[in-house]
């Protein structure tokens, strides 16, 4: 074979490994932003699962300690299209709430996903509410997520009260901790 068919072969392989990986970007990274949906999974109305664990920046974050306010807790992964878009959803919910003396608490936990790609994302998308990391995938198994995002509310006495599959906005949030409401904030 002379040079330039073996540089026609060449260039028609690259081009076609260049679409085809072109074509994967795009369909893990557009993966559906449609709004989240309100589910009634198994653990809605049941005591809620164990969370414990390591945060990207190495605390320690038990949910239980939590008890006494609501939490939304918050399955992301940064390779997830959905996940960058509700990103600035759930920090504008966690600074509203961090205002209210009995506000909602934010956790996230990293799913299926390196710590060190986590920390990339927090950083990139100004995340300041914890983000566990899960490397056995033991919290995502033990709250049967399948895929992020996927966001939880649990009551103050420690219920699961919502599951939302999809990106969650500000909005849904405010109105799956509604029930929950601090009274001295009501007007304000």
């Amino acid at each position: 074979m002379s040079a330039t068919p073996r540089r026609r072969v060449i260039l028609v392989a690259t081009v076609v490994t260049g679409v085809i990986l072109v074509g994967l970007v795009a369909l893990l990274a557009g993966r559906s932003t449609a709004p989240a949906t309100k589910v009634d999974g198994p653990l809605v109305g049941k005591p809620a699962p164990a969370v414990r664990g390591t945060a990207l920046d190495g605390s320690t974050v038990d949910v239980a300690s939590l008890r006494g306010r609501p939490v939304v807790l918050n399955f992301v992964a940064s390779w997830c299209g959905p996940c960058r878009t509700e990103a600035p959803h759930l920090e504008a919910f966690a600074y509203d709430q961090s205002k209210l003396a009995h506000g909602a608490a934010v956790v996230g936990v990293a799913f299926n996903d390196a710590t060190s790609a986590m920390r990339r994302y927090a950083a990139a998308q100004g995340v300041t509410y914890p983000i566990l990391t899960d490397p056995e995938g033991t919290i995502a198994s033990a709250w049967g997520v399948a895929s992020p995002p996927t966001t939880f509310v649990i009551s103050p006495s420690g219920k699961v009260t919502a599951e939302l599959v999809g990106a969650v906005s500000v909005q849904d949030l405010s109105e799956a901790v509604a029930p929950f409401a601090d009274p001295a904030s009501a007007d304000g």
